[in-house]
């Protein structure tokens, strides 16, 4: 697989460490399963390893990242200015599944929206998006808090629900009907609170995990995770992922 080549077409601040990127593409991207991820080559040689980041949206020659500062990478693509080049390798990985006949419920602490934002545009008006973050500062992440079919909660009760994400989804889950299929984004604290939730019923759950990567092709194991897979129990983030089923990783 081959980067194909791309010019930032915007790069700003949504919020405080938050950035949204469009990146025009020279060649078509080709189909997008959600979930999907890319592999950001940045436009330095003091940063050699890509850096890999979930298709917030796409188009025909374009896509999106919505992205935050949490690093020297990062920070640099931060400053960034349209027009800059840099190279996108993708896509890549496994994406959701959605199964017939089940109610979609959308999870997401946090900047875990990027990953799910593909699926939840595609699902809008059949899936409840459940969002949580610290503060409402972080609202700045969701492009209408208010809009229908989404219900957030804050840590710090400064907007919606007080409390994290899994304890708004606990106080709704009765009125949702069943059988239900949930998709999630966010920290690893999330999915083992998630999974303590949902065990007693074994509600179906797929989770989309962010590991460091080098590659991004499942050359170089270094995104390795435990699965309960006896035949082949270590599984590659980058390839046979970032999508799992809550019930079959190791947390």
């Amino acid at each position: 697989m081959d980067d194909f080549q791309g010019r930032v077409e915007a790069n700003t601040s949504v919020g405080p460490g938050y950035y949204f990127m469009k990146i025009g593409l020279a060649r078509p991207l080709g189909a997008v399963e959600p979930g999907q991820f890319v592999m950001v080559r940045l436009p330095s040689a003091d940063y050699f390893l890509r850096r890999p980041f979930s298709i917030y949206g796409y188009g025909q020659k374009w896509l999106s990242i919505l992205y935050r500062v949490s690093g020297g990478g990062t920070e640099y693509l931060s400053g960034l200015k349209k027009g800059q080049q840099l190279a996108v390798l993708g896509p890549l990985g496994k994406g959701f599944e959605v199964p017939k006949g089940r109610t979609p419920v959308i999870i997401s602490g946090g900047i875990g929206i990027a990953g799910i934002h593909l699926l939840w545009q595609g699902l809008k008006r059949k899936a409840v998006c459940f969002f949580g973050c610290s503060t409402e500062k972080e609202l700045c992440l969701i492009e209408d808090p208010a809009q229908d079919g989404v219900v957030c909660s804050t840590l710090d009760g400064s907007f919606g629900f007080n409390g994290n994400v899994v304890q708004l989804l606990e106080s709704r889950l009765p009125q949702i009907p069943p059988p239900l299929q949930i998709f999630a984004c966010g920290p690893e604290a999330m999915y083992k609170a998630l999974r303590s939730l949902l065990d007693s019923q074994r509600i179906p759950c797929q989770v989309l995990l962010e590991e460091r990567m080098a590659c991004g092709l499942g050359l170089c194991f270094g995104c390795v995770r435990k699965t309960s897979d006896e035949s082949e129990p270590y599984k590659r983030v980058c390839l046979e992922a970032p999508v799992f089923d809550l019930w079959q990783i190791s947390l």
